[in-house]
């Protein structure tokens, strides 16, 4: 068994665990298969993963620990979700529930660019008033700059016609 990255599965896990051993700083095996819903041999086949990519500690039938460096990254991720269900319910205005499963659906799997940029993004919008527009413009033409476009191209504005459509 060969892994050499952190796929999005097993970022979830690795999140997962995180969340679970916030209180005692470790968790089960049988912990992390009911809050997931997911077998136990499932959990233990995505835990020696983790282990070989030194994410987390775990001896057979033991607790399962985050390493730091492990830790790291599932705070990394976690406040990238929280952020992506924050957006959505404060700035989309989707209820918790919904926000919640939008964000689980986007966040994993994500680069660091990616998520840096999803962070300056979320910095402008979180508490959007008047004295941020500036900003926020700022923030369209330096992206449109990186792509070597200066305006947004007609097909991505027809989109914006079709919002009857949509709907």
């Amino acid at each position: 068994m060969t892994v050499k990255k952190l796929t999005p599965t097993l970022e979830n896990y690795l999140v997962t665990i995180y969340k679970l051993s916030k209180k005692n700083g470790f968790t089960r095996i049988s912990e992390v298969a009911n809050f997931k819903k997911v077998s136990y041999p499932s959990v233990t086949t995505a835990v020696r993963k983790l282990t070989k990519l030194g994410y987390v500690e775990h001896e057979r039938y033991g607790f399962i620990k985050l390493t730091n460096k492990g830790r790291r990254i599932a705070i990394t991720i976690h406040n990238g979700e929280l952020r992506v269900k924050y957006f959505f319910m404060y700035v989309i205005g989707f209820p918790e529930s919904r926000a919640q499963q939008v964000a689980k659906l986007m966040i994993y799997g994500l680069d660091n660019e990616t998520r840096k940029q999803l962070r300056r993004f979320y910095a402008l919008m979180i508490d959007f008033d008047e004295s941020k527009a500036k900003k926020l413009v700022e923030f369209l033409k330096e992206q449109r700059k990186k792509l070597g476009v200066k305006e947004v191209p007609k097909e991505a504005l027809k989109l914006k016609l079709r919002l009857k459509e949509d709907n």
